[in-house]
């Protein structure tokens, strides 16, 4: 399901690309480890607090890794490190027996947000430094909890511990880029149809962005 041009969003709509990121923090992270393919996994990153930039290639994500991570065992004896990570938007299949007696859409389709980035790895070596970046990690991803969890519920030792047994690491961001398949190239009445079954569905926000 190759991207056609009129699904792609470009570096010019980087609030598109930050709300997606915003929204759903978990990407999938990409980096050859010298493997006949590239090692895969699933990482959490936010954006670094003290970069208030709106252009997408002006900032920094964040991320870390367990130290036995092949990631954090490369940045041990290399620099220049490329990754590339997909943040995964609003997605959802369409099916055609939505769409009785509406011309338009005859076949099976997926619609879908991603955003692809790519860039180097930087590593954050200093252990103050490691302990301010888990205290801003900490903060930005439990300030939607009712109650947040905060590093100081922990004892010293403890911090210690989880600190010495993690990597942190920025991505500095080379490109950026979106596809966003939303049912652009159908027309008016179809795009109705396609939101009314996925509010059904239960996808409310998949739903909007289509109309």
């Amino acid at each position: 399901m190759y991207p056609a041009k009129y699904f792609q969003v470009e570096e010019e709509e980087s609030l598109k690309l930050i709300a997606v990121i915003n929204a759903n923090p978990l990407a999938t992270l990409m980096v050859n480890v010298n493997e006949a393919l590239p090692h895969v996994s699933h990482i959490p990153f936010h954006f670094s607090e003290c970069d208030s930039s709106t252009k997408t290639q002006d900032k920094v994500l964040i991320g870390h890794i367990s130290n036995h991570h092949p990631l954090a065992k490369k940045l041990l004896t290399q620099t220049n490190i490329q990754v590339s990570l997909v943040f995964h938007g609003e997605q959802s299949y369409i099916s055609p027996h939505c769409f009785d007696n509406v011309n338009g859409q005859v076949v099976p389709t997926w619609n879908y947000e991603k955003v692809q980035v790519s860039g180097v790895v930087t590593p954050v070596l200093s252990p103050e430094k490691k302990r301010q970046q888990m205290e801003l990690s900490s903060q930005y991803f439990e300030r939607e909890q009712e109650k947040p969890w905060k590093l100081t519920e922990l004892s010293d030792k403890k911090i210690q511990q989880m600190l010495s047994a993690i990597t942190f690491f920025k991505v500095n961001i080379n490109s950026i880029e979106g596809n966003f398949k939303l049912s652009q190239n159908k027309p008016k009445q179809v795009k109705v149809r396609i939101a009314e079954q996925l509010t059904k569905k239960g996808k409310d926000k998949l739903a909007a962005l289509i109309l």
